[in-house]
C-alpha cells in the first residue's frame, strides 16, 4: 500500500482522509440542522469519540493512537491491514471476542462492531470508528454490541456457527458476567434489537 497516496472515503457523518502515517476523520456539517446546533453537536461528538477511543486504548483494546483533536476532526495513527471480514477464521473470531470483552470490561460499548470496523494488523484485531460508541455498562448495551457482531457474521459468512463458538470462547474467557451478557444476546435476538 502506497502511504504517500491520498485516499478519501466519505461516510454519512464524516470524511476520512488517509495520508502517510495518519488518518484524519472530519465530521461534516448537516444542512438539515440549525447551524449553531450543528456546530455544537459536531464538536461535542468529535471530542467524545476521541475520548472514548483513547480510554479504550488505555484499557488494553487495540485502537489507533489519537494524535490530535481539532474542532471537528480527529487525527490518528493509520493502521495498515485488511478489514477483519476478509481474513475471518476461527482464530480471528476468538480474537474479536477477547477484544470486545476488553472493551466491555472498560465500560464502553462500540455501537457498531461490524467486521468492517475492525482491522487485522500484525496478528491482532484493531477496533476502529468509535463514532457510535458510548460509556455504558448495562447488559442491554453490551448485549446489543455482541448481537450486532453476530448479525454481521451470520449475514456474511456461511461458517457462522463455528465462528460464533470461537467468538464466545474469546469473549467468555476473560469477561466477568459473560454468561449474563450472552443470555441478553439471546433475548435481544428473540425480541428484535429494539423494544
Amino acid at each position: 500500500m502506497d502511504r504517500d497516496a491520498l485516499e478519501v472515503v466519505t461516510g454519512a457523518e464524516a470524511v476520512v482522509t488517509l495520508r502517510g502515517h495518519s488518518v484524519v476523520k472530519q465530521r461534516v456539517p448537516k444542512d438539515y440542522r440549525i447551524a449553531e446546533l450543528d456546530t455544537k453537536l459536531r464538536r461535542e461528538r468529535t471530542r467524545l469519540e476521541a475520548k472514548i477511543q483513547s480510554d479504550a486504548r488505555r484499557a488494553g483494546v487495540p485502537t489507533p493512537i489519537i494524535e490530535a483533536v481539532n474542532g471537528f476532526s480527529i487525527t490518528m495513527e493509520r493502521i495498515d491491514g485488511p478489514p477483519v471480514h476478509s481474513v475471518m477464521n476461527e482464530a480471528v473470531a476468538e480474537d474479536v471476542g477477547a477484544v470486545l470483552c476488553a472493551l466491555h470490561s472498560a465500560g464502553i460499548v462500540h455501537g457498531d462492531p461490524t467486521t468492517r470496523n475492525m482491522i487485522f494488523s500484525a496478528g491482532r484485531v484493531y477496533l476502529i470508528d468509535f463514532g457510535l460508541s458510548s460509556y455504558d455498562r448495562s447488559l442491554e448495551a453490551r448485549g446489543v454490541d455482541v448481537h450486532v457482531f453476530f448479525q454481521t457474521l451470520e449475514a456474511t459468512d456461511d461458517r457462522f456457527p463455528a465462528l460464533k463458538d470461537a467468538f464466545l470462547s474469546g469473549y467468555a474467557r476473560n469477561c466477568s458476567g459473560a454468561a449474563l451478557i450472552l443470555e441478553k444476546v439471546n433475548e435481544i435476538k428473540e425480541r428484535g434489537r429494539y423494544l
